[in-house]
């Protein structure tokens, strides 16, 4: 049988370039699995690799000059052996090869860590206390040349840079967050940087609609407040309305009376002159009121007896008060001829009433809720406050004011 060193130079070269593919092949193989950290197989690789190498050299050495002994007696061998050696080293690099190529695609190796942590958007580093930067991706590499115009080669000195903080970088909103980890028993520092720019332009449209919904709640107390003087206002205007109607009556029962009838014309002065005290009647404090009232009740002739009033009434239950006491006043003067009026306040459980009693003559009929009245009751149900007439040995109005936590059916 030819032996291998009889074959042709062509035939030795091509399994010298054979021998050549192999050895690259385990020394590749070998690489791969120091860095998977798969040391068996790295140890299989160089295994692999040295009668590879061997034969290469042994191939090489015949060439050039005949080799030594060794060189002599393994070309003596039949070239099938060496074909043979050759497919079965070939089959066990591509086993290894291929399992180290299969690893990298199935586990999580430190390689396949590297490639998906510079996949993400978000910028990783990591470096020791001294600052050498042991680990940073693609992300976090670009954000340094463009905070400090040079590679990250120093964690402490790009940590400096950022401050631990919010930068715009490229139209964009990076937070810096850093924190201290314990990785094999050393401590390390370890920086990510996130890309917040949607969060941050809804923060910044958040704060927009906060002020505007403040200015505006702003806005709805200032008019919540002045709706109290409106009413106010209203109710006083209201009440002018009806004065002016009586006034017009008055008119018509002045131009109708006759001159010599001396006691109708005294009683139709009386009335004007009531009637114009109370449209003159728009106090702006509670004590302006209550003089306004003393003089109302002078004016008519009638002696009036009150209390101070309660420091806990509000100022709706004040205003309330007034309008009553005026209406009070007017109908004593006008339908009962009184001459002493005696307004008295009373508690009783979670409720505050409101008598005005008078001396006067007592109604012939029911008395039914209309002009005054009508307003009077109207303004104390948008209160939540009761008004009610007694007919006892004196005439009575009652007003009851509810209190706190109990409202009035």
């Amino acid at each position: 049988m030819t032996s291998f060193g009889t074959l042709s130079s062509l035939i030795r070269a091509l399994f010298a370039l054979w021998a050549l593919l192999l050895c690259l092949t385990n020394i590749s193989s070998f690489l791969l699995a120091i860095l998977k950290k798969r040391y068996l197989v790295s140890a299989i690789a160089l295994i692999l690799f040295l009668p590879v190498y061997f034969m290469w050299q042994a191939i090489f050495d015949f060439s050039l000059q005949g080799g030594v002994e060794t060189v002599l007696f393994l070309c003596r061998v039949p070239w099938v052996w060496w074909l043979i050696t050759f497919i079965a080293l070939t089959v066990a690099a591509a086993f290894v090869l291929g399992y180290n190529i299969r690893y990298e695609k199935n586990y999580v190796t430190p390689g396949t860590i590297k490639i998906y942590l510079d996949k993400m958007p978000c910028g990783v580093c990591c470096w020791r206390a001294n600052g050498q930067v042991l680990f940073s991706n693609i992300c976090m590499n670009e954000l340094c040349l463009a905070l400090t115009g040079g590679p990250l080669l120093s964690g402490n000195h790009f940590y400096d840079a950022v401050a631990d903080g919010i930068l715009t970088i490229k139209d964009k909103k990076w937070r810096f967050s850093c924190r201290e980890i314990t990785i094999g028993g050393e401590r390390l520092r370890e920086m990510i940087a996130s890309d917040i720019t949607a969060e941050y332009t809804k923060t910044q449209t958040l704060e927009a609609d906060k002020a505007e919904l403040s200015r505006l709640n702003l806005e709805l107390k200032e008019y919540t407040l002045g709706i109290d003087e409106t009413v106010r206002r209203q109710e006083i205007l209201q009440a002018k309305v009806n004065i002016h109607d009586e006034m017009n009556r008055l008119m018509l029962s002045t131009m109708i009376a006759e001159s010599e009838d001396s006691a109708t014309l005294d009683h139709i002065f009386s009335l004007w002159e009531q009637n114009a005290l109370l449209l003159c009647m728009e106090a702006e404090n509670s004590e302006e009121t209550i003089a306004r009232i003393d003089r109302l009740a002078q004016s008519l002739k009638i002696r009036l007896i009150r209390p101070e009033l309660p420091e806990f009434m509000t100022e709706e239950q004040r205003s309330l008060f007034f309008s009553a006491a005026q209406e009070a006043l007017a109908n004593a003067a006008k339908h009962a001829r009184a001459t002493t009026m005696e307004i008295s306040f009373e508690e009783k459980e979670d409720t505050l009433c409101c008598h005005f009693s008078n001396d006067g003559s007592m109604p012939e009929r029911e008395v039914n809720f209309c002009g005054g009245l009508s307003n009077l009751r109207r303004m104390a149900e948008e209160q939540n406050a009761a008004l009610s007439v007694a007919i006892k040995e004196t005439f009575i109005l009652t007003i009851v004011f509810p209190g706190k936590n109990k409202p009035i059916g």
